[in-house]
């Protein structure tokens, strides 16, 4: 149903709301504001600031078409094109994991580590860039390569990094991260990564928005969950200078079998971290 012209703010947003809880959207009446403040170029407090303001036929009708957008249960962070990951506005599409608040933790264990100035780390699996941006703008010293097999993927990496200032110390290379083809950048003080991690049947039951909108790529790698972690420990225990550090994002059941991958592939000092439920969410090791 399209809004008709000289309709208020408010009354927009009362029935964006209702539409979204119709359609069984969480959050519905967050959601409604994020979406009439990305339109109208606010934040959710100017929103609710103009309500008894009225809008034109345009407007209502540009706000019509994102909240049905959001009642087909496309993520809200694919229809603004935008999400914030420790602070950064980094832009996202279909073609990439919508960044979540636990790959930050990945993030922090890698800066908390010990790690040169100068270092050079490899992130397998890059997706949006939020892991290899985020590290290169809190350490202006490191170089970061960005791998992935999805040129797709790869080119809203190259946006992040250029919106950041760090496209010079942010390489993206196309590949296969299993495989790691980084050619002469190699030997690396560090190599992170927030595989997939979901098994094929719990990705059935996944919400919508993810299993119908985000990549199935970044997400299930195979019948356990567990096969790229062995593909980046494989990769790792290659490309790592001696005493280097692999950082991993764990799924909510991986820790015992990453720990023994990992113990497997040759690296020590194995510890981990809990994210804020206390579920065991970000492993990181070393290279003997």
């Amino acid at each position: 149903m399209t809004s008709p012209a000289g309709r208020t703010v408010g009354e927009i947003l009362e029935n964006a709301t209702r539409r979204l809880i119709e359609a069984g959207v969480p959050d519905a009446r967050a959601d409604a504001l994020a979406l009439f403040g990305h339109l109208l170029g606010t934040d959710r407090g100017g929103v609710v600031a103009r309500r008894p303001e009225t809008v034109d036929r345009a407007v209502a009708e540009r706000m019509d078409a994102l909240v049905a957008a959001r009642a087909a249960r496309r993520p809200l962070q694919q229809i603004t094109g935008h999400v914030d990951f420790r602070g950064l506005d980094l832009v996202v599409d279909e073609h990439v994991l919508i960044p979540r608040p636990e790959t930050e933790g990945l993030v922090d264990a890698v800066l908390e580590e010990t790690l040169p100035a100068g270092a050079r780390i490899a992130d397998l699996g890059t997706g949006s860039g939020c892991v290899a941006v985020a590290l290169a703008v809190a350490r202006p010293g490191w170089r970061v390569d960005a791998v992935d097999v999805s040129s797709e993927a790869l080119a809203v990496a190259e946006r992040n990094a250029a919106r950041h200032g760090v496209a010079g110390r942010v390489r993206t290379i196309e590949g296969d991260f299993a495989r790691a083809a980084v050619g002469d950048a190699a030997p690396y003080d560090a190599v992170v990564s927030n595989p997939p991690y979901v098994p094929e049947d719990e990705w059935r039951g996944l919400q919508e928005e993810v299993r119908a909108h985000e990549p199935k790529l970044a997400l299930v790698p195979g019948p356990t969950g567990h096969e790229a972690y062995a593909a980046v420990a494989a990769a790792a225990a290659r490309m790592l200078l001696p005493g280097g550090l692999v950082a991993l994002e764990l799924g909510w059941t991986s820790e015992p079998a990453v720990r023994e991958i990992v113990a497997r592939h040759g690296f020590r000092a194995v510890r981990t971290r809990p994210d804020l439920q206390g579920i065991p969410r970000i492993l990181t090791a070393r290279r003997p």
